[in-house]
């Protein structure tokens, strides 16, 4: 007769089980505890929404509060409400936006483009150049504003990625050589004589009571918002700036894709060339390089809200009109004229700390010992 062994009785030699208490999966895995008969999640309290809301969109609560305080500054209240200088903001920095949207397409592939300032200011001599020498249609001059901005885009992606040269150099010479060919095609004056009227009536206008210009803008930002966050061409520019090396081992054609970027940054500053002639009403060589350092700092700028750390429109947009509100509001006050290029650099370093400092990730707490474990007694059942 055989007997049937005690299940019910656990042999010593089989190991305790582990349990997993609540402290020890939040310091493992990051998760908040799983509460029976929860949701799984841990409420958070208003302090932590409020930081993670101040984390997140920084830069645009310090936008609404510098419109607030020159709103109502005693010595800058009269004449920054008016409605005049709220257009005249917008119109002007559409130009420095649609420059700078275009800056970030080759800054996300992991490249920098020095000559964006160069090429617009290029592009709007050429469209003037075109309208005054040559005497084409209206179209036809803003194509080919357009078109030498794409050209100059071109040139400097085939030679950073067929020769291997650091984009930062090779931008930044031919930023150079397009100030040396303006100033000797202009000869150092501003073509004023035959631009169409419909061009500078279109820069100057208004619809709506909106400039005509932040139209443009509008649309400029929705097409690269569309190619860099909805696209398999945008995700491969995340992935080239991320791993190059990587990148190419999963079959994306990193050359290809990198020239693609410049021309495109390059199309942008002509589109911001044409619309720099269209509110200026005449192709001055003096500007297009000053806007260079501005769009750079917008662009970093913008990466200190709406998606920490990563260049994104919508950051890039606020970025530019808190500069702009600010730099009009202090000039409002009386300030040098100086003290836009030291709040530029000033507010740059500041915010990009500052959001720094609050994505910090916390420290895991400790996960508080297994008293049965650390015993060494084997546990019954």
């Amino acid at each position: 007769m055989t007997t049937t062994p005690d299940r019910s009785v656990v042999p010593d030699t089989m190991p305790a089980p582990r349990v997993e208490t609540p402290n020890h999966v939040e310091a493992v895995t990051g998760d908040a505890p799983v509460v029976p008969g929860g949701t799984g999640r841990t409420r958070r309290g208003p302090g932590a929404l409020a930081i993670g809301f101040l984390r997140q969109y920084s830069l645009l609560v310090l936008l609404l509060l510098s419109l607030l305080a020159y709103g109502t500054w005693s010595r800058t209240a009269d004449v920054f409400n008016q409605a005049a200088n709220f257009q005249n903001i917008a119109g002007s920095q559409s130009v420095l936006a649609v420059l700078t949207l275009g800056l970030l397409i080759p800054m996300i592939s992991g490249n920098l483009d020095l000559s964006i300032g160069s090429t617009a200011g290029l592009s709007s001599i050429a469209a003037a150049g075109a309208y005054a020498d040559a005497g084409v249609p209206l179209i036809v001059g803003v194509l080919f504003g357009v078109a030498i901005g794409a050209l100059v885009g071109l040139v400097n992606g085939l030679v950073v990625t067929r020769f291997g040269i650091d984009s930062f150099i090779v931008t930044l010479g031919t930023a150079s050589l397009i100030l040396g060919a303006v100033n000797w095609y202009s000869k150092g004056n501003s073509i004023i004589q035959g631009i169409p009227q419909e061009v500078i009536s279109f820069g100057g206008g208004l619809t709506f009571g909106i400039p005509n210009l932040v139209y443009v803008l509008v649309a400029a930002a929705l097409v690269v918002y569309y190619l860099l966050e909805q696209t398999p061409y945008g995700r491969n520019l995340h992935a080239i700036g991320s791993n190059k090396a990587a990148s190419r081992l999963v079959g994306i054609r990193v050359e290809r894709d990198t020239c693609l970027a410049f021309v495109l940054s390059g199309t942008f500053a002509g589109v911001a060339g044409v619309m720099l002639l269209a509110r200026s009403g005449a192709g001055n060589p003096q500007v297009g390089s000053g806007f260079t350092l501005t769009a750079i700092a917008a662009a970093f700028l913008g990466a200190a809200s709406f998606k920490l750390g990563k260049l994104n429109v919508p950051g890039t947009l606020v970025a530019i009109f808190f500069l702009a509100v600010n730099i009009t509001g202090l000039q409002f006050a009386g300030v040098a004229n100086w003290i836009s290029d030291v709040f530029t650099g000033l507010s740059l370093v500041l915010a990009v700390a500052f959001a720094g400092i609050l994505s910090r990730p916390k420290k895991a707490p400790r996960p508080k010992a297994d008293k049965t474990a650390s015993s060494g007694e084997p546990a019954r059942a």
